[in-house]
């Protein structure tokens, strides 16, 4: 599903990846864990196509990223969807206007996304939310239209970063329990995080990064 061979990645000639090789199975639910700064962002970029590898090669289902033409992106993004710390929602819009968002730009009809966003909302158990402004719920909740938006395509890689970073612990557990949900479905879903609390005792994988290397 995904591979990473030999790859490095720079900043100002400071290599921040160094010698990545990792590969990350079709249905794996995987925690990227580690200091800030080790690269667990520039991973999840890394595989979200938002940038290149400077030496060695990813693949991502049958997409070569380090060969990837700007005009394949939009093609990956239905692959792989992306769950951003600070949620990057419009918070001006509604709920329903957030989730929607990627049917309306897929060209879907509206008859379609209505059904699709009640169906998506119910899942994270916000639908009584759906005319909400964005702005008006609480963190726990916009991460919750965070997932739905990300989810609501039918991705076969969610990536997240930093999913539980502001939130109570209670509202942590609710969000992992989502992501866990999600994998559960056979999506394949990888998280980076610096709490070592929402994958203490788990059975899935964790890789820790230090100074750009991996260590399993």
């Amino acid at each position: 599903m995904i591979e990473f061979s030999g790859v490095y990645k720079y900043y100002d000639s400071l290599a921040v990846l160094q010698n990545i090789s990792l590969k990350i199975e079709k249905g794996e639910l995987v925690f990227i864990t580690g200091p800030s700064g080790a690269g667990k962002t520039t991973i999840l970029r890394l595989i979200f196509g938002s940038e290149k590898p400077d030496e060695g090669e990813i693949k991502v289902g049958d997409f070569v990223l380090s060969k990837i033409k700007q005009s394949k992106i939009p093609y990956l993004r239905r692959f792989v969807t992306f769950v951003f710390q600070d949620f990057k929602l419009r918070q001006d819009l509604t709920v329903y206007d957030n989730v929607a968002l990627p049917l309306l730009i897929s060209g879907q009809k509206e008859r379609d996304i209505k059904q699709k966003v009640y169906d998506t909302l119910k899942n994270v158990n916000l639908r009584h939310k759906v005319d909400y402004i964005v702005r008006t719920l609480s963190g726990g909740e916009q991460q919750r239209v965070a997932i739905a938006r990300a989810i609501i395509t039918n991705p076969r890689v969610i990536l997240a970063d930093e999913p539980t970073g502001n939130l109570d612990p209670d509202t942590a557990n609710d969000v992992m329990n989502l992501f866990k949900n999600v994998n559960a479905l056979g999506c394949t879903v990888i998280i980076a995080t610096h709490n070592p609390e929402i994958f203490r005792n788990t059975p899935y994988r964790v890789l820790y990064l230090k100074e750009g290397k991996i260590y399993q």
